[in-house]
């Protein structure tokens, strides 16, 4: 799977469509329904000094939802949100181009927005 992926920034008015894509399938479930997921500075430095130190060769994101069995730290009100999950990647050698999932650092500390909204833009 090499391939050079455009690291450019997405046009804000094409990121605001997909966002408004987006909500209007999600609203269509709105217990579940979240607008995004904000994460703390320091837990992304986290990953990307682990990153830069050679541990992991990539970050994927996965969609996700709370269910009964809530992470530690996370309110009992958030149970059927959507949420983020951030599961660093290592480059799985027997296979060469594949990434691996390090499920010993799967990382879910950000806040959901609806709940906490404050300096939403798209």
């Amino acid at each position: 799977m090499s391939q050079n992926l455009n690291s450019e920034p997405i046009d804000p008015k094409i990121a605001q469509a997909m966002v408004d894509a987006y909500a209007v399938q999600a609203r269509k479930f709105p217990e579940s329904f979240t607008k995004a997921v904000w994460f703390p500075a320091d837990q992304i430095l986290e990953i990307a000094k682990s990153m830069s130190e050679g541990k992991y060769d990539g970050l994927r994101v996965y969609f996700s939802q709370y269910t009964d069995a809530l992470p530690d730290g996370v309110k009992s009100g958030n149970v059927g949100k959507n949420t983020l999950l951030l599961v660093p990647t290592i480059l799985n050698v027997g296979n060469g181009e594949d990434h691996k999932d390090d499920l010993d650092n799967i990382g879910n500390r950000g806040q959901g927005c609806p709940d906490i909204c404050e300096g939403t833009s798209l």
